[in-house]
């Protein structure tokens, strides 16, 4: 059974998935191109007492996502709305507001495709002369990165081969992924080289 599609995506995977720089993906938020959420425990919004997926304003999680120098490691959100499109209000509760890092800003996977069919942006690619790749191998490569950068490597090569045929099943338009072998293939050179154990 495959597992489902991913429904949230960090600014990171959507710029890479775009091609271009984190602060660009906010930058079309505060141009009101883009929703950007956040999960929320219980908040004073407004008059309403809300939980759950809110809207947040691009240019407040801008410093975070600064195109030089370092970004903000926090920043304490002070207005959100509940989504898609209910007017901007402020959070009463907690009074300094809701504290939120880089990774707790994410865009919906409906937002992307909406996003992605207004701007023509596709996720094809052309491969010149022959046959397309039957499998996304630059974006493997970013992925496998990406998640040692994060979180380290797992304690056996095998973990890291599933994670990724599961990052293949939830980012192909089919849900296809390589088997187990080739996965390895290619997950050995680096794990080889970069993995300190």
């Amino acid at each position: 059974m495959a597992f489902p599609a991913q429904v949230f995506y960090s600014i990171l995977e959507v710029s890479v998935r775009w091609g271009c720089s984190v602060t660009q993906v906010v930058n079309n938020a505060i141009a009101d191109e883009l929703d950007l959420v956040t999960g929320v425990s219980q908040i004073m919004l407004g008059e309403e007492c809300v939980a759950g997926l809110t809207s947040v304003p691009g240019c407040a999680v801008r410093p975070l996502f600064r195109p030089f120098g370092k970004g903000a490691k926090k920043i304490y959100l002070t207005e959100a709305r509940l989504p898609p499109n209910d007017p901007w209000q402020t959070i009463n509760k907690p009074a300094r507001g809701v504290r939120l890092t880089a990774a707790d800003i994410m865009i919906t996977a409906k937002e992307i495709d909406r996003f992605e069919e207004d701007h023509g942006i596709g996720r094809t690619r052309s491969v010149g002369p022959g046959a397309p790749l039957k499998y996304d191998w630059d974006g493997f490569y970013i992925a496998v990165l990406k998640r040692i950068y994060s979180n380290g490597f797992p304690a056996r090569q095998r973990d890291l081969v599933v994670e990724m045929q599961e990052w293949f099943v939830a980012n192909s338009a089919e849900g296809d992924a390589p088997d187990e072998s080739t996965i390895r293939r290619r997950i050995q050179a680096v794990w080889k080289e970069l993995n300190p154990a």
